[in-house]
């Protein structure tokens, strides 16, 4: 907790306040007796089951079943109930997830979760949904509310991690949104229904529905395990060419955290920054079809050998072409030897009608190139490849994107991503 930023603090402090003031007024508010405290204990349990189960989104934050169990309190019991329930979910889990909860991490999703509750619940009330019943004034005012929670629920959250990692909100918003709707357009109809299945069945209703509800859970988890599969299969294909070029261990993985930095500078959107790390780290991918005898040639290279060489992005592309997921990438890697002045390979052509990843990746690729050390060279200096990046813009390299690339990539930024060089002597 000490380590969290000082705006993160006060940002959980503020959230914190609020939430125990709605929680307490609302406990303090509920006419209490035996039904509810039952309805308290099986909504409890649920709600400590569903939040024992997360699935972790891409950047930061996760969704769980939880958000049925909620919303169908929300419509069945007194919000003193709902919010009790909710709390007590966020703070009592269970499993994996527990020991990777810190404490402030699950005071912060209890709160953001009574509060976004109780926003929706605002909304009922506002159109005055008294009990819930399948006709098209509660189903309406139902996802309405839920709408309300579902974005409640996602600003806190992207709020809270923006101010941890000291990064863009709404950028974190709209990519979780859209990894996260699905999960909640699935959830939210399976909430309705088990407020009805409650009503008229009581606890056998929950029953019936539990196992559906862990069913969307895990058709959610390997929705996104197939993303990070992905990934996986691209750094299996970088490591098969690492094993035959000595001499560029970890350069792909470099060249592809410089890209991203120098991505994220340039403003582009979450998937083009996606698709850009992709792109860089395999864009060396097509030495696998260059014999190692040449890739770990000390001497200097035969007019044929460079022939070699330079087939590689094209050998490149026709590997990608072959994986679906990857889509356009091997367009990119094909151009990453292209020059700004036409004067690259393998097709020349020249300036903007290279594309603009894979004058990114040329970049960040000069650069750890003549920062690593070879067996015939030592490394240069940041300093000095920054001023031979600048020498060659305009020639080389399209020139504004290194002016970009010289303001951002300071030395600590480039000793941080350099830092797993393996050195060559």
């Amino acid at each position: 907790m000490g380590k969290l930023p000082r705006k993160f603090k006060l940002f959980l402090t503020l959230v914190t306040a609020c939430a125990t003031i709605v929680l307490v007024w609302n406990i303090f508010h509920t006419d209490w007796n035996t039904a509810q405290l039952i309805n308290l204990l099986v909504f409890g349990i649920l709600s400590i089951a569903s939040e024992s189960l997360p699935v972790a989104l891409p950047k930061g934050g996760y969704v769980t079943v939880g958000y049925a169990v909620f919303l169908s309190a929300l419509i069945s019991f007194p919000l003193g109930v709902t919010l009790t329930s909710v709390a007590l979910a966020s703070l009592i889990i269970f499993g994996k997830s527990a020991s990777n909860e810190h404490i402030y991490k699950r005071v912060f999703n209890a709160s953001q979760y009574i509060l976004s509750l109780a926003a929706a619940y605002e909304v009922m009330d506002l159109f005055n949904l008294t009990a819930v019943g399948f006709y098209p004034k509660s189903i309406l005012i139902y996802l309405i509310a839920a709408a309300v929670y579902m974005v409640m629920n996602m600003t806190f959250v992207a709020f809270g991690i923006g101010l941890v990692s000291n990064k863009a909100p709404w950028s974190i918003w709209v990519v979780n949104f859209r990894w996260a709707l699905p999960n909640f357009m699935a959830l939210v109809p399976l909430g309705f229904l088990l407020a009805l299945l409650f009503k008229n069945w009581g606890s056998l209703g929950i029953l019936l529905l539990f196992v559906p509800l862990l069913m969307s859970r895990h058709s959610f988890q390997l929705y996104i395990d197939m993303r990070e599969n992905y990934l996986n299969t691209v750094e299996a294909l970088v490591q098969a060419l690492e094993a035959k070029d000595t001499y560029t261990s970890g350069h792909s993985e470099r060249v592809g955290k410089l890209a991203v930095v120098l991505g994220e500078a340039m403003e582009m959107s979450d998937e083009k920054i996606q698709f850009l790390k992709y792109a860089a780290v395999l864009h060396d991918v097509g030495k696998i079809g260059v014999s190692e005898i040449i890739l770990n040639k000390e001497g200097k290279l035969l007019e044929p050998e460079w022939d070699a060489i330079r087939s590689h992005p094209i050998i490149g592309q026709t590997i990608i072409k072959g994986i679906k997921f990857l889509f356009d990438i091997g367009h990119v890697v094909r151009h990453h030897h292209e020059r700004y002045d036409g004067r690259g390979y393998p097709d020349g052509i020249r300036g903007e009608i290279i594309p603009l990843e894979s004058r990114i990746i040329a970049i960040a690729d000069t650069y750890d190139a003549i920062t690593s050390d070879r067996s015939y060279r030592k490394g240069s200096t940041h300093d000095q490849a920054i001023q031979e990046l600048q020498r060659v813009a305009g020639s080389q390299l399209d020139p504004k994107i290194v002016e970009i690339f010289c303001k951002v990539v300071t030395i600590e930024l480039a000793q941080t991503i350099c830092a797993d060089r393996v050195k060559i002597t």
